[in-house]
């Protein structure tokens, strides 16, 4: 059975396309980072990087072979369909333990002992990044959701060299924007943990 990410924004548009990158999600939520736990999942899942790793190898011109456009493609459907699942657990894994909305119990807590100082610049920084990085969540799996559409479309009425390119160059665009998204958890965690080093020298 399919592992569906909710997340906890709509999840499409009117137009029942994906939202674009940017989106920030609700601005009046607090968000607790706990960047031991996100980097802890992160690190507890090599079959999605391997997955993705292997997507970014079939999208290679020397693994493809347009001659056999069909060939192709079914590797293409395989691997997207198992990365969607994968790609569900891990967002949803990420919103449950390592970024926590002021909605549960544990952000309240954190929120509520915070000082006034850390009620700075800096802290309304982390938070919009931890908005950004939510509403990518969303994008990003509804662009993996119509790539798999795309790709099994494909495969029903027939695929020929230009529709397994065009498959190609939509992948391709669903890797940037995921390679996009790590780097701006990865200096998510970072902030986080020069955030909580600083806060123990203060103690």
């Amino acid at each position: 059975m399919a592992t569906v990410f909710t997340g906890s924004s709509p999840s499409r548009s009117a137009t029942g396309h994906a939202p674009q990158m940017n989106s920030t999600g609700d601005p009046t939520i607090h968000w607790f980072v706990n960047a031991a736990f996100l980097q802890e999942i992160k690190d507890s899942n090599p079959h999605l990087w391997h997955e993705v790793h292997r997507l970014r190898t079939l999208c290679d011109p020397e693994s493809i072979d347009f001659d056999k456009p069909q060939m192709s493609l079914r590797e293409f459907i395989g691997c997207l369909d198992g990365l969607r699942d994968l790609l569900a657990l891990q967002f949803a894994l990420e919103e449950t333990y390592g970024l926590i909305s002021a909605d549960t119990a544990t952000a309240h807590r954190a929120a509520a002992l915070q000082s006034i100082a850390e009620q700075n610049e800096a802290e309304q920084e982390r938070q919009e990044m931890v908005r950004s990085v939510t509403g990518q969540h969303r994008c990003l799996y509804l662009e993996l959701v119509d790539l798999v559409e795309l790709a099994e479309e494909l495969q029903y009425r027939g695929c020929d060299a230009d529709g397994l390119r065009s498959l190609v160059e939509s992948i391709e665009r669903f890797s940037g924007d995921l390679t996009a998204h790590e780097r701006l958890e990865a200096e998510l965690i970072r902030l986080h943990d020069s955030h909580a080093r600083t806060g123990c020298t203060h103690d």
